[in-house]
């Protein structure tokens, strides 16, 4: 038994893989089509992109020889939606943002790892990828940008030849933290949890998290010491993967550059995902500077942003301070 929809697939439709539990051996495919998926800035569920939806069983079997090979990581608040945006080409190249099917697998890579699951981890990321594939074609490059939260799996993602192309979204680590705390409560409790999902992969990480969690009783400081942790673990996944790949440094785009000059940093990502090197078009990327990339239907002001992290530094900026600090201290002697 498959995935049924209420009609066959006809046209520019496509059956795309939308969630899987590696336990239950279930799946939940949804009935779409390529402009439905590069519109959306979120192919979670916090959107809908689809028309029909449809559960059914865990194939296993390959749905195609290819995979999903080109991928935009990040470490959050980064930029890396606007980057995405500005790469993908109607019929041309089409960016996956933040699909659910792979945040899915690293939510349940513990279960997967103690033998729970009903395949190892590699045949479920090669079902995943495989999956997600069918959405592009010989006319349309495929990118795909997942949560961070997915910054769990790259030991397993990142081998040779599973994700052939990559680039990797980072920022300036104080920018990080004025970034995760100009987001409020939610965003705080989004890194803490995705601290501990990043420290068990990272060697050290747990005692690092640890350490962080008992260096001081300040709620804010405590927390202000894990969002800095955060930032250190996914630079340190970061530069895992471009070591065990062969990765040049230059495969890394700082989020100043992405705003400073989109076109070089357009530039260098369509370089390292093997993308046609199509020009930037500096209309729609001014016109993206002024949208909020992950609700385009809001304006974004600059000066509103720079006069929110004035507000946020002249709050906490003893306190990144020491967390920033106490992170040097903490992380003397790694990599």
């Amino acid at each position: 038994m498959v995935a049924q929809f209420d009609s066959a697939l006809t046209g520019e439709q496509l059956a795309f893989l939308h969630r899987m539990d590696s336990v239950t051996g279930e799946v939940v495919k949804v009935l779409t089509d390529r402009a439905s998926l590069g519109d959306a800035s979120f192919l979670d569920g916090r959107e809908t992109f689809w028309r029909q939806q449809a559960l059914g069983p865990l194939n296993l079997a390959s749905p195609g020889p290819a995979l999903a090979d080109r991928f935009i990581f990040h470490v959050g608040f980064a930029g890396s939606t606007l980057l995405a945006r500005l790469l993908q080409r109607p019929s041309q190249v089409l960016v996956l943002k933040e699909p659910q099917c792979l945040a899915d697998i690293a939510g349940q890579r513990e279960l997967i790892a103690a033998g729970k699951a009903v395949a190892p981890l590699g045949t479920l990321l090669d079902h995943a990828l495989g999956e997600m594939a069918q959405a592009g074609d010989d006319d349309v490059a495929l990118v795909v940008k997942p949560t961070n939260w997915v910054n769990s799996l790259l030991p397993d993602l990142c081998v040779p030849f599973r994700v052939r192309h990559a680039v990797f979204v980072t920022m300036e680590r104080r920018a990080f933290l004025r970034a995760c705390f100009r987001g409020g409560h939610d965003r705080l409790a989004f890194c803490t949890r995705l601290a501990s999902q990043l420290a068990p992969v990272v060697p050290q990480g747990n005692a690092m998290l640890r350490a962080a969690i008992a260096a001081g009783e300040e709620p804010l400081a405590r927390v202000a010491r894990i969002v800095a942790l955060l930032h250190w673990l996914q630079e340190w996944l970061f530069a895992e993967a471009l070591a065990r790949n062969g990765w040049p440094d230059s495969a890394v785009i700082d989020f100043d550059e992405i705003v400073a000059d989109p076109a070089s940093a357009v530039r260098r990502a369509q370089q390292h995902l093997a993308l046609p090197e199509l020009p930037c078009d500096p209309g729609q990327a001014a016109l993206l500077m002024t949208r909020h990339t992950k609700d385009p239907s809001s304006r974004f002001q600059p000066d509103g942003r720079a006069d929110e992290d004035r507000l946020i530094d002249e709050h906490h900026g003893a306190t990144f301070d020491h967390a920033l600090a106490w992170l040097d201290s903490a992380t003397v002697g790694t990599r």
